[in-house]
């Protein structure tokens, strides 16, 4: 593994997402390549045009809204290969605890944060970052509309994934209206960086029959926040196979996430005292003393994390986004209204 990186373990349910197990805190040095822009990144012109870049290349322009009521996305080039090296069979076999039980996810989480960290082009960049275990929600229990990065204090909470049925499909340009009650818009929404492979294909195969044994390796979601999405980094295919399965594919979600402290307040620090003296009258068993002193800990002294994708400026700024747009759907089919078309590149806010 590259000098520098650190792994912790994380158990905290700060996150407040389901999950299956602890996770990874991966802290990642300010120094040599890690201070790069990383393979797969956000970049940002002004007024909520953004693109996502992979390998050099623009795979999605999008546009927000300024109110933050809509969004409009468009498709740059496929990538032809994944994030992450494709997992061998025998770094399959290597993980030969129980499948589901809490050492089958520490050994997956550790391999697949060692990939993350080894890759040859990685899409960790300085900061800190979240590995974590995660299980799906159904999309009527996603919040209905995207939180403005007006609304944040510094940050924001990851929402759970669902949809994961997006995977199955793939749209080249599209148009959210985020005031819908149409699933794959809502937050927490995954959304595919490549098309679903062919159902017959060997690997596709392979995998289903993991996927009926239980033993199918987790997928990696990439949180993007400004976007409430998660991005499939590594598993397309997996994810596909426990689909066709009829069965729930196991997640590890990534995100790269900032700390800060409460200020003092001495009503609040009061009032967890009180509290503390009451619980403690009721009777100090182990489990009481236990959830006493988390209390006190994070009322007195307590790091608040959020989640804050980082964007590098697009060179050339919002011109250059719009030429390189325009360059592409003049070689390549953009199947949207020609009202939204009109929108996305206009330079009016």
């Amino acid at each position: 593994m590259p000098p520098g990186v650190s792994f912790t373990t994380d158990d905290s349910k700060d996150w407040q997402l389901p999950v299956a197990s602890p996770g990874l805190i991966l802290d990642v040095p300010a120094k040599g390549h890690w201070l790069r822009r990383p393979s797969l990144h956000l970049e940002a012109a002004p007024r909520y045009r953004l693109r996502l870049v992979g390998e050099g290349q623009s795979r999605l322009w999008v546009r927000i809204d300024s109110y933050w009521d809509r969004c409009i996305l468009v498709r740059g080039p496929v990538p032809t290969r994944g994030v992450l090296p494709a997992l061998s069979a025998p770094e399959v076999r290597a993980v030969d605890e129980a499948p589901g039980t809490p050492e089958w996810w520490e050994a997956w989480t550790w391999q697949l944060g060692r990939m993350l960290v080894e890759a040859p082009a990685s899409v960790l960049h300085t900061g800190r970052w979240c590995l974590r275990s995660m299980r799906t929600i159904s999309a009527d229990k996603a919040p209905r509309h995207a939180v403005s990065p007006m609304e944040w204090a510094f940050g924001q909470l990851p929402v759970a994934p669902h949809s994961l049925e997006a995977v199955l499909r793939f749209q080249t340009a599209w148009e959210e209206d985020w005031w819908a009650e149409r699933p794959e818009e809502k937050p927490g929404a995954v959304l595919p960086l490549r098309e679903p492979s062919d159902a017959e294909h060997g690997r596709i195969k392979s995998w289903r029959k993991r996927a009926r044994d239980g033993t199918l390796p987790p997928a990696v979601l990439l949180h993007v926040d400004i976007l409430s999405k998660w991005l499939v980094l590594d598993g397309h295919d997996r994810i596909q196979a426990a689909l066709l399965e009829g069965v729930e594919p196991p997640l590890l979600g990534l995100w790269p996430f900032v700390e800060t402290r409460r200020p003092a307040s001495r009503v609040r620090e009061e009032g967890a005292l009180l509290s503390a003296e009451l619980q403690l009258r009721s009777g100090a068993t182990p489990e009481v003393i236990d959830r006493v002193n988390r209390m006190l800990v994070r009322n007195f002294d307590w790091p608040e994390r959020g989640s804050v994708s980082r964007a590098w400026p697009i060179p050339g700024g919002f011109e250059a986004w719009r030429a390189e747009l325009l360059a592409w759907r003049g070689q390549n089919p953009v199947t949207l209204d020609e009202r939204d078309w009109d929108w996305l590149v206009s330079p009016q806010a």
